[in-house]
């Protein structure tokens, strides 16, 4: 059971739902400048449930907020001052039952709903709810998160960091509604699992594709036939490692007696080849 909030400062108590207490945001008609720094403390009339929070310039501004009663803990995500709608990040604090509070930078991107904790799940979540691409999906993340509770998960401040396969939990909650016969919590569930699987189909592709690119680009060899001004020729080779570069120079002739001019000169004559030297390479990187 849990109490969740989305907004700024202010918390009221609503009505019990299947995630515990809902906490509704009250919007602050202030500046942002006037509500900086400021903290608060929102605790259940009838529940020992405490939800904190704090907001700061350093912060950003309260995405979520949420506190359970089980663990007596609470967390709030943020969205950072220099978020990026292309690259998201959210900021998440959370707080043990002695008030201890820890964070995390939560790189949207990198989240795999089917391998991670309860906090990133959580920050996913909001994101996807704030963002628009599933209005609703932080409200099936906590009831899910409650059902999986309730049906033997681990509880306490440590069992958010555990991770989980959400994809399964969200996937069991989904049928269980059909069972039920609430076809509309069917299809909202079903609705939410596509947007994550989706979501990590997406992430895993510019992953890969990613890591193409970077190991193209460390087994990338530049050759130059160089011709000295006594005639002779030089191998160049130069490959690019993580961004370092490594050169090895081979005489491919002895100096001649002829001007510089006149070793061009027959050089273009002779239609000059650039030799295989994919085994050279080999041999020289330690390919």
């Amino acid at each position: 059971m849990g109490v969740s909030g989305i907004g700024t400062n202010n918390y009221v108590f609503g009505q019990k739902n299947a995630a515990g207490y809902a906490a509704q945001k009250t919007e602050n008609s202030k500046p942002q400048e006037e509500t900086a720094n400021m903290s608060w403390t929102v605790k259940s009339e009838n529940h020992d449930i405490i939800l904190h929070g704090e907001e700061s310039a350093e912060d950003g501004k309260v995405v979520a907020a949420w506190a359970c009663v089980t663990g007596n803990t609470s967390m709030t995500v943020y969205q950072p001052h220099d978020f990026d709608p292309a690259h998201p990040v959210y900021k998440v604090k959370v707080w043990d039952s002695h008030g201890n509070m820890t964070e995390r930078m939560v790189d949207i991107s990198e989240v795999d709903p089917a391998d991670c904790d309860t906090i990133d799940m959580y920050a996913y979540s909001a994101w996807l709810s704030k963002s628009g691409k599933c209005p609703d999906a932080l409200q099936k993340f906590m009831s899910a998160h409650a059902h999986h509770k309730d049906r033997g998960g681990k509880q306490g401040y440590g069992s958010l960091f555990d991770k989980e396969n959400w994809l399964e939990i969200i996937k069991e909650v989904m049928e269980m509604q059909y069972r039920a016969g609430n076809l509309k919590g069917y299809i909202d569930y079903k609705r939410f699992l596509g947007v994550l699987e989706i979501g990590k189909e997406e992430n895993e592709k510019k992953a890969q594709s990613g890591g193409n690119k970077t190991d193209q680009e460390e087994s990338k060899v530049e050759t130059d036939i160089q011709v000295k001004p006594d005639g002779s020729r030089v191998l160049v080779m130069t490959r690019t490692v993580g961004g370092m570069a490594a050169t090895t120079s081979i005489e491919l002739s002895k100096p001649t007696d002829m001007p510089n001019n006149k070793a061009e000169e027959e050089e273009a004559k002779e239609a000059w080849s650039v030799p295989d030297i994919s085994d050279l390479s080999a041999q020289l990187f330690g390919e």
